[in-house]
């Protein structure tokens, strides 16, 4: 499926690369939700370095596809051995893949938190691991997309207790459930970012 109101933003030299990947997706359903914000973003800042948080059928491959695309490096982060080894071919001269243990990550040690990021996408389990990654990174990512999102403002209850109130911008993306938000601690969110989210 895809998100009219995207298709309507997106450039049209992005949208080929969105529709070639569409061809064997299957129709979106809850784990791909947060794909339109995450293209949108993608398109919209289209440089300075990008990490997945987490690994996933509907994040990795159109994540490896538009940075490639884009000459951009791409870090991708996860704590689950089964969930890494399913994407081991995407490494590339800009794609890096990183199997973590959890204990780094939990205490803010890890070596991502080193580096300045453009995106970062968090999406990983289990769940109590999302809300450490969103606090650590608030200093080194301009924007951070946060999927299953909507206990924040629908005041639906699920397994993430997350807490945005240390950034100064928190947009959410409503039209789809699970919900995606994104967070910035910019002074100042460009209008072609928020476009999308009004």
């Amino acid at each position: 499926m895809i998100n009219d109101r995207y298709m309507e933003l997106v450039k049209p030299q992005y949208k080929v690369s969105y529709l070639a990947y569409l061809k064997d997706a299957k129709k979106m359903d809850a784990f791909s939700t947060h794909q339109p914000p995450l293209i949108h973003m993608l398109n919209t800042i289209i440089e300075g370095e990008v990490l997945e948080f987490g690994m996933g059928w509907h994040s990795t491959p159109i994540m490896h596809l538009l940075c490639g695309i884009q000459g951009r490096n791409l870090l991708s982060v996860d704590t689950d051995k089964n969930w890494f080894d399913k994407f081991k071919d995407y490494r590339a001269p800009w794609h890096q893949l990183q199997l973590s243990e959890q204990e780094p990550i939990f205490k803010g040690q890890h070596s991502m938190f080193d580096k300045h990021y453009a995106i970062a996408f968090v999406d990983a389990a289990p769940a109590q691991i999302r809300q450490p990654v969103i606090e650590r990174i608030k200093d080194v990512a301009d924007y951070v997309i946060v999927h299953d999102s909507e206990c924040t403002f629908q005041g639906r209850k699920n397994a993430y207790a997350y807490d945005f109130s240390m950034y100064k911008h928190v947009l959410h993306f409503r039209p789809m459930n699970p919900a995606t938000s994104v967070l910035s601690n910019l002074d100042e969110i460009p209008t072609e970012v928020t476009r999308i989210f009004e």
